[in-house]
């Protein structure tokens, strides 16, 4: 198993929220803050432009997991299987630890402002037998998401009126070529749980697109109408370099093209709209990458 395979559900209530403000989700991972390969530039462009959106207030942010390179699979069962001296493990575990707080210390200032953080692939495993990942969780007061976690944000606008945006996330499966192949694993997600946004993260693309519309049945004042909304999928970035002069990269070996680099956002809208003496709800999507 490469992640923990663990599924979860969050929700996320705004209890007042006015129709035409709006929200930015901002889902970054696949940081692996202490690879060799890691993009210091990339990074520190990131750190800048979040904590403009933190400033201004009106954001959530979603880790995608693989926030440290720490351990593969097959290094864990290594490192964890018992062929190592208790002390060498003790002594990985404490290094590990040390480097998930001084993420944790970067990002600080997403506190207050987090959805949580998915679980990756590549997360060390700490003393108390918690992961990494769940530990830069608890460090920021937080929910950790599992590899994969169905979340519902809630707008809370006039009266009882309510609307939702659901988002369906999962670390990554599916690597690709192709600039559609790299997409596959995230359109297949729709197949899974309705949602109104799919992401991935794992294989560094970046980017995202509304991949098609669905119609729903809507209710006004008794009288049954259907409207088209917009389903969005999105690969979540990287802040992985490949191709560095005398640098070994699993990317160079394969002959496949660097990422690129970075993050994207959602910008959601709640809306409100009248159709004869009927106000119809509904949420507006768009996206920066």
């Amino acid at each position: 198993m490469r992640t923990d395979g663990v599924f979860k559900t969050k929700q996320v209530l705004f209890p007042e929220w006015k129709s035409g403000k709006t929200l930015t989700i901002v889902p970054f991972g696949d940081i692996h803050r202490d690879s060799p390969g890691f993009s210091e530039e990339a990074w520190s462009k990131f750190l800048v432009r979040a904590k403009a959106l933190a400033r201004k207030g009106d954001v959530l942010f979603l880790g995608m997991g693989d926030y440290l390179d720490s351990y593969s699979t097959s290094e864990r069962m290594v490192m964890y299987g018992g062929g190592l001296h208790e002390s060498s493990v003790k002594n990985h575990a404490e290094t590990a630890r040390k480097k998930v707080e001084s993420l944790a210390r970067e990002i600080e200032f997403m506190r207050g402002k987090l959805i949580g953080f998915i679980g990756g692939n590549h997360f060390p495993i700490l003393k108390g037998g918690i992961s990494g990942d769940q530990h830069l969780a608890a460090m920021l007061d937080t929910d950790y998401l599992g590899a994969c976690c169905a979340m519902r944000i809630t707008f809370r606008l006039h009266g009882t009126a309510r609307v939702s945006l659901d988002i369906f996330a999962h670390h990554g499966k599916g690597g690709g070529t192709t600039a559609a192949g790299k997409f596959n694993a995230v359109e297949k997600l729709q197949q899974v749980c309705d949602a109104d946004i799919f992401l991935m993260g794992d294989n560094h693309a970046r980017g995202c697109f509304p991949a098609g519309e669905k119609l729903r049945l809507c209710d006004s004042g008794g009288k049954l109408f259907v409207k088209s909304k917009p389903t969005w999928i999105g690969r979540t970035g990287s802040f992985l370099r490949a191709y560095v002069e005398d640098e070994p990269n699993y990317v160079v070996d394969a002959a496949l093209a660097p990422a690129n680099l970075g993050h994207v956002e959602f910008l959601v809208t709640p809306t409100r709209s009248q159709s004869g003496t009927s106000d119809i709800h509904g949420i507006e999507i768009g996206a920066i990458q």
